[in-house]
């Protein structure tokens, strides 16, 4: 493991969908675990392979031990991020009173809230890893952070929502002369559309959520603030997982800058997925034929084509983030399917 990896408690792996994001964590999360350290990996809704492979038929919210061979006590732990149970939590700490609690808990449009409210998902992730961060058990905490179009997302979700909370962000909604009462007293059409979704009492379930909602932005801003210290911590280890790709690229350039501005450091970048080395002609082709021959050399033309794409902007990352760790990783025929393959991936970031 490298020295700039060995130091760290909390492994955040970041990046947009479908970069293999959660399969690098699951296999981070193996290795660890495989180094005699007690690893705990919460991830987002895993794919039923990736389930198969930890040894799992059904992934759920709670903790699961991964049976590692070799290894009799169980040191490799799993968890599915449940936004709706975290949410829940959060506000049960927050309200003044267990009435307060109860009220907000049983509004019905507090549910729909909770799905369609921007930045929800990402900080349930954000208080679940407070909570594993205060449990001493666990050596290594891997969090498979939430695929967003905009991976700092995930920064800016503790923010965005305590300012939501925030007493004078209510009293907007609430006061009679803003354009939500005007919208109250809208269109047919729109209040038509919104009784039929959420019922006739829609209005008056928003304005008793936001009435009971009220006094709990001081939670909400305690929390933000405990999560940058620890995004900011030298225990913690933000890991952007990427493509050598233009769009890729430039989308690991904006994040890279913003963690700057924010006074987080990047421990390491993980490019997946490269292609593998394929000669640029055929040789020994004289038992082909001719139309054989053909077929094969396009599917080469293209091999080569886009590891050569691969390359350029591999070298592109390579400059970009200058001392920052670099790991690549090839890109693999067969599916994950096994605990093997996973620590076979982990050991290859964690050389």
């Amino acid at each position: 493991m490298t020295e700039a990896w060995k130091e760290k408690r909390i492994f955040l792996v970041g990046g947009p969908g479908g970069v293999g994001k959660t399969t690098i964590a699951a296999a981070l999360g193996t290795q660890l675990a495989l180094q005699g350290y007690r690893t705990v990996v919460l991830t987002v809704d895993p794919a039923k392979r990736l389930a198969q492979a930890l040894g799992f038929e059904n992934f759920t919210n709670d903790l699961q031990p991964v049976n590692l061979k070799g290894i009799k006590e169980p040191k490799l732990f799993a968890s599915m991020l449940d936004t709706q149970r975290y949410f829940d939590k959060v506000i049960s700490r927050f309200a003044n009173s267990e009435t307060q609690r109860d009220k907000i808990l049983n509004n019905r449009l507090y549910r729909i809230m909770v799905e369609s409210l921007g930045g929800s998902h990402e900080y349930a992730a954000m208080e679940r890893l407070l909570e594993f961060t205060k449990d001493n058990s666990f050596d290594k905490i891997v969090v498979d952070t939430p695929p967003s179009q905009n991976a700092l997302d995930l920064l800016n979700a503790p923010q965005k929502l305590a300012d939501f909370m925030d007493n004078s962000v209510l009293r907007w909604f609430q006061s009679s002369n803003t354009p939500f009462s005007l919208f109250r007293q809208g269109t047919k059409m729109a209040m038509k559309l919104l009784e039929k979704l959420f019922g006739s009492d829609f209005f008056r379930a928003l304005a008793q959520v936001m009435d009971d909602l009220e006094g709990m932005h001081t939670g909400f801003r305690d929390r933000n603030l405990e999560v940058i210290q620890l995004l900011k911590s030298k225990a913690t280890g933000f890991f952007l997982v990427s493509y050598p790709s233009e769009v890729r690229f430039n989308e690991s350039s904006d994040f890279s800058r913003v963690l700057k501005e924010k006074g987080i450091p990047l421990a390491g970048v993980i490019l997946n997925r490269l292609e593998k080395k394929f000669p640029k002609e055929l040789t020994k082709t004289s038992d082909l034929s001719e139309e054989s021959r053909e077929q094969i050399q396009k599917i080469l033309d293209y091999r080569y084509s886009l590891a050569t794409q691969q390359q350029y902007w591999l070298s592109r990352f390579e400059t970009s983030i200058g001392k920052t760790p670099l790991k690549c990783l090839e890109k693999r025929s067969e599916e994950i399917h096994d605990l093997e393959t996973l620590s076979q991936i982990g050991e290859i970031l964690l050389s």
